[in-house]
């Protein structure tokens, strides 16, 4: 499949789930995230605020803020992120993970381009089971994340 047939794909798998079973595997796959050694060391970690298809990470946010140094990102044209400090932990959303943690986003690049220039910083994707495929149509600028977590079903 291509990038745009995946993104249908995945659209049409997070369709067959409830609100409630999307709030319950977000709350899991959160607690992963709190429970995380790299999260638990980190004095920064960087997040986004989760769009309806997304892991909800709204309420991960409010903890987090209450313990740590939080960047929220926003996916503006008008604002350019805030380059985090080298041992911040990212925490990167998707429209779905391959299992070499390859990224498919919604089409416009924001991640990749974030990314590239941090190396330094583990990066952590979080999504729901159904989105993660065995491989994605990679290109020479997608970015890779150096783990993903999700729930159990």
């Amino acid at each position: 499949m291509n990038k745009t047939e995946v993104r249908k794909y995945i659209s049409e798998q997070n369709k067959l789930h409830s609100a409630d079973e999307m709030a319950t595997l977000s709350q899991q796959i959160c607690d992963k995230i709190l429970k995380h050694s790299a999260v638990e060391s980190a004095n920064t970690v960087v997040l986004f605020w989760s769009m309806k298809s997304e892991v909800d990470t709204h309420e991960l946010t409010a903890e987090l803020v209450k313990k740590k140094n939080v960047i929220l990102l926003t996916q503006s044209a008008d604002t350019p992120p805030v380059t985090p400090p080298k041992d911040a932990v990212i925490i990167v959303p998707c429209m779905a993970y391959d299992k070499m943690g390859y990224r498919l986003g919604r089409g416009k690049g924001y991640y990749d381009r974030y990314l590239k220039n941090l190396a330094d910083n583990y990066k952590i994707g979080m999504c729901f089971p159904w989105q993660i495929v065995e491989k994605l149509p990679v290109e020479s600028h997608d970015m890779r994340v150096d783990e993903v977590l999700t729930a159990d079903m």
